[in-house]
């Protein structure tokens, strides 16, 4: 054999490699990675919220239910755990935020006597501990909406790209679980000017109260985001509504009264199988730093048709800071008779990628699911086929706390979901080891 038929056999042999490494690559899922079970609380590992850190992306920290804290410096293939504490008892709704000064902040309810539900005082207040150093170590809290006997529940934040400013909402009961009718629920908003050091006085932007049931009727799932500007932005749920509030100037000043944005059909509160508790809460993200898509707004939740039990992953966007929204818009694959819950999103505020996240049904005969990712390169336009990213199917119980949430996070293309599985003895967290440059050889 003469050496020029060599060197087409071995250009052929070199091509059929490469075709077979992208077709590998096409049908493949990403790495998941089980996070750390060096800790677990009395209720499992579940509502898990993730942060990368904005000064190197290697960083990130998870926060679980109860208290769990779990850090990584390798992008988030290996994971050291463990237990939470403050002054103030930590019980619970973790939310994880980093700051563009490097920083990460730990919000979740409080537990000050270590007495649970036992004491008076759970729930009475939102607790703030911040981390310097990359989540291995937290100041022992501070904290806001101190006003006994009142409850604090279900918070949510999100930290300015350009200022050193935290912007936090979250519901008030006057009596958690009361089913008197004197009983009312609001939405709170308060911030910090000073990473989370000290905070402003707690205002409610919610005029319209709730019931105190915990339930589709109670003022719940409030979320904020920012704009470039430091406008602030809350969207939450109530009586199958979506309602939002704005303030212009940082969250000094509000509307005097919120405003219907859209109807959401059936409520926060959704059946879906093989879970005795599912949510279809709102979610709401902003960009406020990259320069094609500054200051749009995107907001996500679920639509449950009770009647013919059929489910959608809604979204609409304003480009021009609220004042209007696009038409609302299901964006999900396949089959709107397969259950969907828990829709959270994210912004990658260095390029304006937009990511959806949430948990879809497999085979609508059984309560098994998979976590779906989707995400927007035009400003919320158009929408990616959704990609599975679990490598094991997702097993749920009627009998275990499977948690109201997930999240994600993404920071100059890396992009980090969490979720929730159940390996039919206790919950676990796992994330997936993604960049938005591999995005697209994924399966679908």
């Amino acid at each position: 054999m003469g050496p020029i038929a060599l060197s087409n056999r071995n250009l052929k042999l070199k091509t059929c490699l490469m075709l077979y490494f992208w077709v590998a690559l096409l049908f493949s899922q990403p790495k998941n990675v089980l996070v750390s079970t060096d800790y677990q609380s009395s209720f499992g590992t579940s509502e898990p919220s993730i942060a990368i850190s904005r000064k190197n992306p290697e960083i990130m920290v998870i926060g679980t239910v109860l208290d769990g804290v779990y850090r990584s410096e390798d992008g988030g293939l290996t994971w050291e755990g463990k237990k939470l504490k403050s002054l103030y008892g930590v019980w619970g709704d973790p939310v994880l935020v980093a700051d563009y000064r490097g920083d990460f902040h730990y919000f979740h309810l409080s537990d000050p006597t270590g007495r649970n539900w036992k004491s008076d005082e759970i729930l009475d207040r939102i607790v703030i501990q911040s981390s310097s150093d990359g989540g291995q170590n937290w100041t022992p809290g501070s904290f806001t909406g101190f006003n006994p006997p009142k409850k604090q529940d279900k918070p949510w934040a999100v930290a300015h790209p350009s200022y050193h400013t935290l912007h936090l909402s979250w519901t008030q009961f006057d009596k958690y679980g009361s089913s008197d009718t004197a009983d009312k629920s609001y939405i709170l908003y308060s911030n910090s000017l000073d990473g989370g050091n000290t905070w402003s006085k707690p205002v409610q932007i919610s005029l319209y109260p709730g019931d105190c049931i915990d339930s589709s009727a109670t003022a719940e799932g409030a979320v904020p985001a920012v704009l470039s500007d430091s406008s602030v932005f809350i969207v939450w749920s109530r009586n199958d509504s979506l309602w939002i509030n704005a303030s212009s100037d940082g969250g000094e000043s509000w509307l005097p009264i919120e405003q219907f944005l859209f109807p959401h059909r059936g409520g926060w509160k959704i059946a879906v199988p093989g879970l005795q508790r599912a949510n279809g809460m709102p979610f709401l993200v902003a960009d406020a730093l990259s320069a094609q898509f500054r200051d749009h707004l995107y907001l996500t939740w679920i639509n449950w048709n009770t009647k013919k039990n059929r489910y959608q992953v809604m979204v609409s966007r304003s480009t021009n800071k609220g004042i209007s929204w696009t038409k609302p818009a299901s964006v999900q694959d396949g089959g709107r008779q397969l259950a969907r819950f828990a829709v959270t999103a994210c912004v990658d505020q260095s390029d304006g990628t937009v990511y959806l996240l949430y948990y879809q049904q497999i085979d609508k005969r059984k309560p098994e699911y998979n976590v779906i990712l989707k995400y927007s390169a035009d400003g919320g336009k158009s929408w990616s086929k959704g990609i599975v990213i679990n490598e094991k199917k997702i097993l749920v119980s009627d009998k275990i706390f499977f948690g109201d949430y997930i999240h994600i996070d993404a920071w100059k293309g890396v992009v980090r979901p969490v979720w929730t599985n159940y390996d039919g003895i206790q919950t676990n967290v796992y994330t997936a080891i993604l960049h938005k440059n591999q995005i697209k050889t994924y399966k679908r």
